[in-house]
């Protein structure tokens, strides 16, 4: 098959205005059956960053599936239900044979303050696409996350995404809005754990909970339309509730799982208050244990507060573009990856824009290597990772590269990835034959 050699190659695709409507859909409404891999549920930051992922892959999924529609290639997708956990799955024939193709899609925003970075382009990429490191404004690699190495995916399929930095601009280039909060905090695993919400399905007992709306300037709306998405007895629901300026509570229910809360643009202006939710009533009493024991059918003893920075836009810029760069067999990737340089981030008072090579390998990451089947990797004189693969510290930082760059202390990968560059991935043009 022929592998990527001009810029030509790589396919720009935009959304529709249907294409960013589903992915704001199903991005409100899945959180809760979406395995969370970088753990990043206790925050409401946390929560709003993996639902913009969310949206972004359906976005992009639903980019690529028109775009190989019409080039002849029969793709079903994977995804069924939102319950269903493996969200960006493709079926696709490869070697006249179906296999399960996955879209790894990375962020690149062209917004940041300048960092040394040339502007994202076709012919930026395949120019560097042979380029294996250490600096990284010229670094591509195609990542795959180490905690995904082992999952029963055929094919990859690799992306990038420009728009403008999405997680903290709510309303710029925008068809529409989805202003959306989820539950954060102490109250999430009670509202959100789906192992609680099948259990009382099974025994038919939900949750209720209360709301109330507390201004708190002159200038907040008197009124405040909000819709509670949640979920009873494997069906959605979606509750419209008017919440009156320090009126009454609102109570409703019953719920088995809440997924998120949603309000319109005007009272998302005019919110200098909070909407308070807290648990009104719990049917369902049993005891039911989380990964570490704990029980977590136990309602919380403080509200959850819900305020203007709480709510994220799902409905992603109109200008979002897809660069799909092209796809690879895993079995394939696993072996070009091997020769390749392990990166760690940069030191920037040796060099800020050059990550340093994978020299101090320690117990816990020769235990990661070696559940990945790459231990044989571990070159001892001098000691180097002699394969593909990028580190996060695992508190905020990382190797970096175009698409993550050094901008601070928590920047680059978020975490330990597997990697290949451009020049080894078939085109897309060939996918589906």
């Amino acid at each position: 098959m022929s592998l990527l050699k001009n810029a030509k190659e790589i396919w720009l695709l935009k959304p529709t205005t249907e294409d960013l409507q589903a992915g704001a859909e199903y991005a409100s409404i899945t959180l809760p059956w979406t395995f969370n891999r970088m753990m990043l549920n206790s925050s409401s930051a946390g929560q709003q960053r993996r639902a913009l992922n969310i949206a972004k892959g359906i976005v992009a999924q639903e980019m690529l599936r028109r775009k190989l529609s019409e080039r002849g290639v029969n793709c079903p997708m994977q995804r069924k239900s939102h319950r269903d956990e493996d969200l960006f799955d493709f079926h696709i024939t490869i070697n006249r044979a179906i296999r399960r193709l996955d879209i790894k899609t990375i962020n690149y925003y062209k917004n940041y303050a300048d960092v040394g970075r040339k502007p994202l382009s076709r012919e930026l990429i395949i120019d560097n696409a042979a380029y294996p490191g250490p600096d990284w404004r010229l670094f591509f690699p195609m990542l795959v996350p180490h905690t995904q190495i082992k999952q029963e995916k055929e094919a990859y399929c690799f992306a990038i995404a420009e728009s403008i930095d999405i997680r903290n601009d709510r309303t710029t280039d925008r068809v529409g809005d989805a202003l959306t909060a989820f539950p954060y905090g102490d109250p999430l695993p009670f509202l959100m754990y789906k192992r609680l919400c099948l259990a009382r399905e099974d025994n038919n007992q939900g949750v209720y909970i209360r709301l109330r709306y507390k201004p708190a300037a002159l200038l907040d709306s008197k009124t405040i339309e909000c819709t509670v998405i949640g979920e009873w007895d494997g069906k959605l629901v979606k509750t419209p509730v008017t919440l009156k300026a320090n009126g009454n509570v609102t109570e409703i229910g019953p719920f088995s799982c809440i997924c998120a809360f949603q309000i319109n643009t005007a009272d998302y202006n005019n919110l200098y208050g909070h909407i308070e939710i807290a648990v009104k009533r719990n049917d369902f009493e049993e005891a039911v244990y989380n990964s570490a024991r704990q029980n977590i059918n136990v309602a919380p003893d403080n509200p959850l507060i819900l305020r203007r920075d709480d709510f994220c836009n799902l409905i992603l810029p109109s200008h979002y573009t897809l660069y799909v760069i092209g796809w690879l067999p895993k079995d394939e990737f696993l072996q070009q990856c091997r020769q390749y340089t392990g990166w760690v981030w940069p030191l920037d008072k040796i060099n800020k824009y050059n990550n340093q090579t994978w020299t101090q390998i320690t117990e816990r990451d020769a235990k990661t290597l070696d559940k990945a089947g790459f231990s044989d990797c571990i070159q001892d004189k001098p000691r180097l990772l002699k394969a593909g693969w990028m580190k996060t510290t695992g508190i905020g930082g990382g190797a970096c590269c175009f698409v993550f760059p050094n901008v601070g202390s928590k920047s680059g990968v978020k975490e330990t990835n597997l990697y290949v560059l451009p020049k080894d991935l078939h085109t897309m043009d060939t996918l589906g034959i």
